[in-house]
């Protein structure tokens, strides 16, 4: 990445998050979850959507789109859905790394979330672990050292990798750019998925005021196939 991509990056970021808080000042809650309700319409009227097994869905911090009334309806329809988790021991190690856990149906959200890294909800341990070609689900054990480490259990195969992923940024344009917090979360994960042969169907998810007139981007800059938000859905011909 150039120096001037670079710093155009991190300007964009800082403007945009005084874009996201004057936003939210001035919108009534009642009014946040009216609009969080029609951007989630918007991606349930999306054919790759309907015809998705699985979900890629995320928990929003205060100031992204909320898509936990999509991750609700998917339950319900049967769906599976998993959301991220970051790896800590890796951040430690200074390594973007994030994993998706599957979400339980039969239990309520608040159930299965506790607070991460950043401040952000992420899954508990114990919840089913998505791993591309099996899942498996984690548990808790004192390694030699009684060190605390995780043993997977419990391993069953996953369906035909076809996940539509809901993926939230700090800004998008129409025409699928996508600027993330700098971390590489996202890019990493992607590029993981689509190693191990998944063919996921990547869906920015944002507010209106998150749309932008031009994102400069590099070989590392995951492009998405469409980008929801309040105004419109933005379908991408590549």
């Amino acid at each position: 990445m150039s120096e001037n991509i670079s710093d155009f990056k991190k300007k964009l970021r800082k403007e945009m998050k005084k874009t996201l808080e004057e936003f939210h000042k001035n919108l009534s809650e009642e009014e946040k979850i009216r609009m969080s309700e029609k951007i989630c319409m918007k991606v349930r009227a999306i054919e790759e959507y309907k015809n998705a097994d699985l979900i890629l869905a995320y928990i929003p911090d205060r100031l992204e789109a909320d898509c936990r009334p999509l991750i609700l309806d998917a339950l319900k329809e049967g769906k599976k859905v998993a959301v991220p988790k970051v790896d800590f021991a890796a951040l430690k190690e200074g390594r973007s790394r994030m994993d998706f856990y599957f979400l339980d149906g039969r239990k309520s959200l608040e159930e299965q979330l506790e607070s991460g890294a950043y401040g952000i909800l992420e899954p508990k341990v114990g919840l089913e672990k998505l791993i591309w070609g099996v899942a498996g689900r984690e548990r808790p054990v004192r390694g030699k050292n009684c060190e605390t480490v995780f043993e997977r259990v419990s391993v069953k195969a996953v369906p035909e990798p076809l996940p539509f992923v809901i993926v939230p940024g700090v800004a998008f344009t129409k025409d699928g750019k996508r600027l993330g917090h700098g971390k590489g979360f996202y890019d990493i994960y992607i590029d993981e998925m689509q190693q191990h042969g998944a063919k996921p169907f990547l869906c920015g998810f944002c507010l209106p005021c998150q749309i932008v007139e031009e994102i400069p981007t590099d070989e590392h800059d995951v492009r998405m196939d469409c980008v929801i938000s309040q105004e419109g859905r933005f379908t991408l011909l590549f």
